[in-house]
């Protein structure tokens, strides 16, 4: 049959096909070819220059049980859920208030007689004081019945046979006996009670014949008693040490201890020690005081044990991160502890294999950043070490195995060192400045270095380095690729105050570090970012070409959140001071430990938070972006997005988000033009200062002079200055001066404006006294054209082309203008971060608030110089001649950081919603984009305002991702204990099963904190958002009781 071609179109047509070898879906693009058969009756298709390529997978396409499930869905969300409004307090309808919730110490104070009176109630026998006996065997007290009163058993009493009995199996309880006259405080082992371990008190068939001391901490005092150890059968294979563990005292020796703690006292401490900052020392003596007020002024004896608790206290805490770490089920094991095995990861990020979904790899490119790893660096010169002399070669307990790097490969690369000779080329910056030049007099550590991730706060394993002298470039590199150990991902953005500078020659650097550390960045999309308040103290360009918030994929990420860390850490600076290096690393990594545990557990309220917030923003950028959008041209908005997309592929093209000096002709050239056109017109070359423009630019002078002056007497009071008085008269007697030069034009080039002189002067009160300089009317064309009613006569009183000519004047004063109050505006918020970051005492911020209040009167003249440019040109030409020059309302003058309470407005609801504890934002927190955004910013130059609303899509996408990643890593860590129940087989049957039940507990504690999770986040936007708003008005209206 023969074939004649009809046409050849649709390119690139897909068709889906199944890959026989592992399932994944390809698109067969081609052309597509049409025929018909000779005779015209027969249509033939034909797929022509086909070509294979994978099809770019959404997310929501992934093979992932929740890769189509939205957490927290935001349908038919109002935003208006999420404001947060102080409650309004009224006399007329108020709720009934109850002085027990109001003020309950108002309803204590009369009582505080009866509550001592009950308490020395105590200090006799009570409720037996007329006939004292045991409650027992109803022993009457008398010189031969000893009787007793035990705190652990009750209020009641005891005779001496009948406390013996009663205490065979808990010898930790605390006596007092009554004297006749007084308790006297008593011990279980004073009245002959001895312990037998091995048997949990119970008899022993063939106890140790030998009588031993022993002292034991069980919080709240400390005990001396007696033991038998075990020596029958039972504990045949069970050594003394063993027979104190399984009694949970843990020995403070291995050999022969004398010594012991209990478990719930360790872990009690532990708990005091990494949430309350209890220091050994302070635990101790506060034990000892529970146990004998008097003991510390020597007039009775109390046995030292600061020395053994502090030892058994480091151990615990070790062994607690073993345990949970899951190497107590590894046969390999303890000392097979892989490198960071014992840190808490961060459940939300990143993480292949774990919380990952199949395909990831195989994403959309326009959605890899959900996948992207950010994290922030910094140092911490607080939590510095000093040397001790004679000190013993005491090292980390777990060297590596938590959140410190590995201590002798980061020692021997630091061996290799050579002082840095790079320094900041963007701004004096105190950490690369001094990073050579510290004082590290006395010091064997002047600091640490940091790695958390950026978004969630959670120290990175081997994240944490000690720096011998400053923020050096080796240790660093060092730190941050020891955080990276085993990275696998596509993205990863790097947040670092000192970013713009440690940047340079990473690549090189990083040659220098061991093998296994370096990592393929030919395969990595790596980005560096400044975090969004330190940006501020570097210079403009630099700021702008570096600043976190301008990278791809963060969303509104800060960056910020290692010195959030640094907060949580500082607390434990003073008692690791002078620490060994040993006894310093273990406790910050316990210290660590419990915060990076916290953040992880604070997930399900943080990210829904945060996600409601996000939401909201969204929406409202969103829809002030439409609104904004509509008087940007479409070329514009078509050239800002490829410039976007250039400099973000490559960071050499010009910056699109630096603010240009100057983004329009200046008033000056639009002068010149204007007057060349003048002379154009007239054929002649013009007088200078006797032409029309400068009649023009003199009246328009002559306003801002007059602008100054009443700004300079706004709200000033009978008591100004002599000296601003003085200066006020001088500008009045020069402007009138000027005045008066303009008049005589005006009889030139406005003739029609005598008539309306005289209408004005013949309105005024006669007997009133002349008008100031600074309010005498000037009657500029664009005023004629006001009082006349009528814009359409192009004269009113003026020479033809006057009102043209100050059109073009008036477009370069508000365009101008415009341009200098964004660059105050920026400055201002210069001085703000500048002022949050360094500035501290009454005197240096009742400066610093004088010169941000001096910037701050400039915006407000530059704002109301437009006003007035703007007023005229809309007498002129009407609103719809300059649709670009829009209304300047006050909430349009703003940028974030002009004002401290807009320094933190930003991030104020995410600090407050669903807090129910009255929590504040930091003073120091920036502030941006949570504004709706302010027209002034999308004209040229001001590409940072109009844009930002993308960065609320991406946040919420990540926040919904980072949702999904915790559930996946709950379900992986359940299933990673189940696969550890029965790996030891090496073990005695009571070994196995303890080790086969925790693992059980660990997976069901994951599992049911997967699903109160998942429940947590199914609930809709609006219903949280209410529900948030309500907790925290309830919070306020308290705090508004108490006052």
């Amino acid at each position: 049959m023969y074939r004649q071609p009809l046409r050849e179109r649709n390119r690139n047509v897909d068709v889906d096909v199944d890959d026989d070898f592992g399932g994944a879906d390809f698109a067969v693009t081609g052309d597509r070819g049409i025929y018909l058969s000779f005779d015209g009756q027969h249509r033939n298709e034909e797929l022509l220059n086909i070509a294979h390529k994978k099809r770019r997978i959404d997310p929501a396409n992934l093979d992932d049980q929740l890769a189509q499930w939205i957490p927290t869905p935001d349908d038919n969300f109002d935003e208006d859920d999420v404001q947060i409004s102080q409650p309004e307090r009224t006399v007329l309808g108020k709720r009934k208030e109850y002085l027990s919730t109001k003020d309950p110490m108002a309803l204590w104070r009369p009582l505080k007689g009866e509550f001592l009176k009950e308490i020395l109630r105590h200090e006799g026998l009570g409720d037996d004081a007329a006939e004292p006996c045991c409650v027992h065997c109803e022993a009457q007290f008398c010189l031969r019945v000893r009787l007793f009163k035990c705190y652990g058993c009750g209020e009641f009493l005891q005779c001496l046979n009948c406390c013996l009995s009663n205490h065979q199996r808990t010898p930790l309880h605390v006596l007092q006996e009554w004297n006749g006259a007084f308790w006297i405080p008593c011990s279980l082992s004073q009245i002959g009670l001895v312990y037998q371990l091995g048997h949990g008190g119970f008899p022993c068939p063939f106890p140790d014949p030998v009588k031993r001391k022993l002292v034991v901490i069980e919080e709240p005092v400390v005990h001396e008693i007696q033991i038998h150890y075990c020596k029958c059968a039972k504990s045949d294979e069970a050594d003394n040490i063993e027979q104190l563990m399984r009694n949970r005292w843990y020995p403070a020796t291995v050999t022969d201890p004398g010594t012991c703690a209990t478990f719930r006292t360790l872990e009690t401490y532990r708990l005091y020690n990494v949430v309350g900052n209890l220091n050994v020392r302070d635990f101790v003596t506060t034990v000892e005081r529970a146990t004998d007020t008097t003991a510390s002024s020597g007039m009775t004896w109390l046995p030292d044990r600061y020395k053994q608790f502090g030892r058994v206290s480091r151990q615990w805490s070790f062994l607690m991160r073993l345990k949970r770490a899951g190497r107590a089920h590894d046969p390999s094991g303890v000392e097979r502890t892989a490198l960071g095995q014992c840190a808490v990861g961060c459940w939300a990020c990143p993480q292949d294999g774990r919380n990952l979904p199949e395909g990831w790899r195989e994403v959309d490119p326009k959605y890899q950043f959900l996948y992207m790893l950010i994290l922030a660096v910094d140092a911490n010169f607080r939590l510095r070490n000093r040397i001790r002399v004679n000190e013993i070669d005491d090292p980390s307990l777990g060297p590596g195995w938590g959140y410190f790097v590995e201590p002798n490969s980061y020692r021997e690369h630091l061996k290799n060192y050579v002082n840095e000779t790079e320094i900041s080329s963007c701004i004096a910056f105190a950490a690369l400045l001094q990073k050579d030049t510290r004082n590290t007099t006395g010091l064997r550590v002047s600091g640490v270095g940091g790695c958390v991730c950026a978004r969630h706060e959670c120290m990175r394993p081997n994240g944490l380095g000690d720096l011998q002298k400053g923020e050096r470039y080796a240790n660093m590199d060092f730190i941050v690729m020891a955080a990276l150990a085993g990275f696998s991902l596509l993205w990863l953005t790097i947040s670092y105050d000192i970013g713009c500078q440690w940047k340079m020659k990473f690549s090189e650097r990083m040659k220098l570090l061991p093998a296994e550390m370096q990592l393929p960045l030919q395969d990595i999309n790596l980005q560096f970012g400044l975090p969004v308040w330190h940006a501020a103290s570097h210079n403009e360009d630099c700021q702008n070409q570096n600043s976190l918030s301008f990278r791809p994929g963060v969303g509104r990420s800060d960056g910020e959140g290692v010195e959030r860390t640094w907060g949580v850490l500082n607390t434990a600076s003073y008692s690791t001071k002078d620490a060994g290096v040993g006894v310093r690393a273990d406790a910050l990594e316990a210290k660590i430990d419990n915060h990076n545990f916290l953040k992880n557990i604070g997930q399900g309220e943080a990210l829904q938070r945060k996600l409601v917030i996000a939401i909201a923003e969204r929406d409202r950028q969103v829809a002030a972006f439409k609104d904004v959008s509509k008087t940007v041209e479409k070329e514009v908005k078509t050239q800002w997005r490829k410039a976007i997309k250039e400099w973000e592929v490559d960071p050499t093209k010009p910056n699109p988000f630096t603010l240009s000096r100057r983004d329009c002709p200046t008033e000056t050239q639009v002068r010149l033009e204007v007057r060349k056109d003048e002379e154009a017109l007239s054929g002649t070359a013009l007088l200078h200062g006797r032409s029309a423009t400068a009649f023009l630019v003199a009246g328009i002078q002559i306003e801002d002079s007059q602008r100054r002056i009443l700004t300079q007497l706004k709200g000033a009071t009978a008591l100004v200055a002599a000296d601003r008085q003085n200066k006020i008269q001088e500008w009045r007697h020069a402007l009138l001066v000027k005045i008066s030069k303009f008049c005589t034009l005006q009889r030139i080039y406005m003739p029609g404006a005598a008539a309306a002189l005289e209408e004005h002067e013949a309105q005024r009160d006669t007997d009133a006294p002349p008008p100031k300089a600074e309010l005498v009317k000037l009657f500029m064309p664009s005023e004629m054209v006001q009082r006349s009613g009528s814009a359409r006569d192009p004269h009113h009183g003026s020479i033809p082309g006057l009102s043209d000519m100050e059109s073009k004047l008036r477009v370069a004063q508000c365009e101008n203008s415009l341009a200098s109050l964004r660059s105050r505006l920026h400055a201002k918020r210069h001085l703000i971060s500048f002022r949050n970051a360094n500035i501290t005492g009454q005197v240096p911020s009742t400066r610093a608030r004088a010169l941000i209040e001096e910037v701050g009167e400039r915006v407000e003249s530059y704002a109301g110089r437009y006003r007035q440019g703007r007023a005229a040109l809309v007498a002129l030409k009407g609103n719809a001649a300059y649709p670009h020059l829009r209304e300047l309302r006050p909430e349009d003058v703003q940028l974030d950081g002009d004002a401290e309470e807009s320094d933190t407005s930003a991030r104020k609801k995410l600090a407050m919603l669903g807090s129910g504890r009255g929590a504040r934002a930091p003073r120091n927190a920036p502030g941006t984009s949570k504004r709706v955004m302010s027209w002034i910013w999308t004209a040229p130059g001001a590409l940072e305002e109009a844009m930002m609303h993308e960065c609320w899509y991406s946040n919420v996408m990540l926040l919904r991702e980072e949702m999904r990643r915790v559930l996946r890593y709950l379900g992986w860590q359940a299933d990673w204990w189940r696969g550890h129940v029965d790996l030891r087989d090496d073990l005695d049957l009571q070994a196995r099963a303890g080790l086969k039940a925790y693992a059980l507990k660990q997976a069901a504690w994951h599992d049911r904190l997967a699903d109160f999770f998942r429940a947590k986040w199914n609930v809709p936007a609006n219903t949280v958002a209410r529900q948030l708003v309500t907790d925290d008005n309830s919070a306020i209206d308290q705090m508004f009781s108490l006052e």
